[in-house]
């Protein structure tokens, strides 16, 4: 068994297409967006609410990545069939999700938190994926198909809902640096020197 990775990223850096290759590479799982699905199972909500409790409601934008970024459906998004999710008892199931993908190993955790939950596990390597605000853009606009102010509106939403989220829930700043064991600007590094850089530090 392996040990677990999480990554922290900033939005629109190239971070997912780096922990898919390293949990590729690694003949890891890979965990994303679909921790979400797990969790909502939990808290026997669904996944569509759950998404709009962490990105903290904003619907507006939801509607915009969803037209040029993903498949997801927004009437999920604003369904109200499911029940409230509160600040602890989302805490207390997200906490327990992730001690149980650490326990597993072997997997790559992209977002979530994971950082601050799995802080004190030896077992587990924490990572932050960065880059400037320029190649944020021009890696955004050229996969979404949209222009780099509308990447700079996304970009700059996004991390400040992240902001809120981790101060909210963890009481503390995503990007406090103790957090973490290394941290990569992908504007400097490629994406095969990132994932050679932390599996060198399994």
């Amino acid at each position: 068994m392996g040990k677990a990775v999480t990554i922290s990223k900033d939005y629109g850096c190239g971070a997912v297409e780096v922990a898919r290759r390293l949990a590729k590479d690694l003949g890891y799982e890979y965990i994303d967006k679909s921790i979400v699905v797990d969790l909502a199972k939990k808290m026997k909500t669904s996944a569509g609410k759950m998404t709009t409790y962490e990105d903290g409601v904003s619907l507006g934008l939801f509607k915009f990545i969803d037209k040029f970024m993903t498949q997801a459906k927004v009437q999920n998004i604003l369904s109200d069939d499911f029940g409230y999710v509160d600040d602890a008892g989302y805490r207390l199931a997200l906490e327990g999700l992730m001690k149980d993908l650490a326990d597993q190993g072997s997997v790559v955790i992209v977002g979530r938190g994971g950082q601050c939950i799995l802080e004190d596990r030896a077992d587990v390597i924490r990572t932050r994926l960065i880059a400037p605000l320029e190649f944020k853009k021009d890696f955004l606009s050229s996969k979404a198909s949209i222009t780099k102010d509308e990447a700079e509106t996304i970009i700059n939403a996004k991390e400040e809902e992240k902001k809120r989220y981790h101060e909210k829930m963890f009481n503390r700043y995503h990007n406090d640096p103790t957090l973490y064991h290394v941290t990569i600007n992908l504007g400097l590094v490629s994406q095969a020197a990132t994932c050679a850089i932390i599996k060198d530090l399994l």
